[in-house]
């Protein structure tokens, strides 16, 4: 007879894999576009084990080969409300859409409380298998692949857009043909300013969550370094791209501000992150966290979410004209 211990592990395990079954995404038709699940699977250095993404491919009503756009959710997962409003705004125009959620296939539905469920680093490894996987699928247009996301999701496409991503990651080294970020934290980022493409980062004026001064710092950055980066303030704007319907969380997990820019150097055995400063200054994200995130972290907590998106059309004009000066044709 099983021990207790082992009847409560296994019940434990069957609740997971019920729990991850029931947040895949449904396939067959989403909202008159032909669905399909794409099987990725990549290796979680974290966890230690290999993940199948929850990738769920969106088609437009073109022949192919397709133009896609890979959008990675925020921190809320599947609830992601960029989704909602930009997927249709893509196909329309003839990409197919591509919605990764990097989340449920770990065990859990959203990181906006708790960062630290999932390393920023696994979300870009993500993404990259992900444009491995359409890259060999001869429906896509290898050379028009496209990544970009809102807040978490802009986050791993600002960081996956640095050629050095690859090499401190350790992924493939492959590089999508244009990267955009709407409410990105730009605190973390790599020394080289090599860009695999151009990089188009959005934030909204008054952005109390994800700052937008250290984009603002490191658009200038990448510029002088003669990279292909642009930054766009939305005036008005909150996190959400909002100026009203918003609400203050003072639970939302954020960089803390006035942090300074960390360039990512990879992790040790341990998984803590290693992080080199402006000045030549070695430090591991743990410390910055205590360094500047006060009393029990207290200053990385907190920040104006949800919101109207009354902003969203200047947001999809502006990734739109980025995409066609990257080379990207509406069909």
């Amino acid at each position: 007879m099983p021990t207790s211990s082992a009847r409560a592990l296994f019940l434990s395990l069957m609740l997971a894999c019920l729990a991850v079954n029931a947040w895949a995404f449904p396939s067959g038709d989403w909202k008159g576009h032909s669905t399909e699940r794409l099987d990725v699977v990549v290796h979680d250095a974290k966890l230690g084990q290999e993940i199948r993404l929850n990738t769920l491919l969106v088609m437009p009503q073109v022949p192919g080969p397709w133009q896609a756009i890979v959008l990675p959710s925020n921190c809320t997962g599947q609830d992601d409300q960029f989704w909602t409003l930009m997927s249709p705004v893509l196909l329309a125009r003839g990409y197919a859409v591509v919605l990764l959620d990097s989340f449920t296939p770990r065990g859990f539905a959203d990181v906006c409380t708790d960062k630290f469920r999932m390393w920023q680093e696994a979300r870009v490894a993500d993404a990259v298998a992900v444009l491995k996987k359409l890259r060999a699928d001869p429906r896509f247009d290898a050379g028009r692949i496209a990544l970009g996301g809102h807040s978490n999701g802009a986050v791993t496409a600002f960081m996956a857009a640095f050629v050095e991503s690859a090499q401190v990651v350790k992924t493939e080294p492959l590089g999508y043909a244009a990267y955009f970020s709407v409410a990105a934290a730009c605190d973390l980022t790599f020394k080289s300013p090599r860009l695999w493409a151009p990089l188009l980062i959005i934030s909204g004026e008054k952005d109390d969550y994800t700052f937008p001064e250290p984009c603002q710092a490191e658009a200038q950055r990448l510029k002088a370094a003669g990279s292909d980066a642009e930054i766009r303030i939305i005036m008005g704007a909150n996190h959400n791209m909002s100026t009203t319907g918003w609400v203050y969380n003072g639970k939302v997990m954020r960089m803390p501000k006035g942090i300074p820019r960390m360039y990512l150097r990879g992790r040790d055995d341990q998984g803590a992150m290693h992080v080199e400063l402006d000045d030549g200054t070695l430090s591991t994200g743990r410390q910055m966290q205590e360094q500047y995130g006060g009393f029990l972290l207290s200053k990385a907590r907190g920040g104006t979410v949800g919101g109207q998106w009354d902003r969203f059309p200047q947001v999809s004009e502006a990734i739109l004209r980025h995409l066609e000066r990257a080379g990207f044709a509406t069909r």
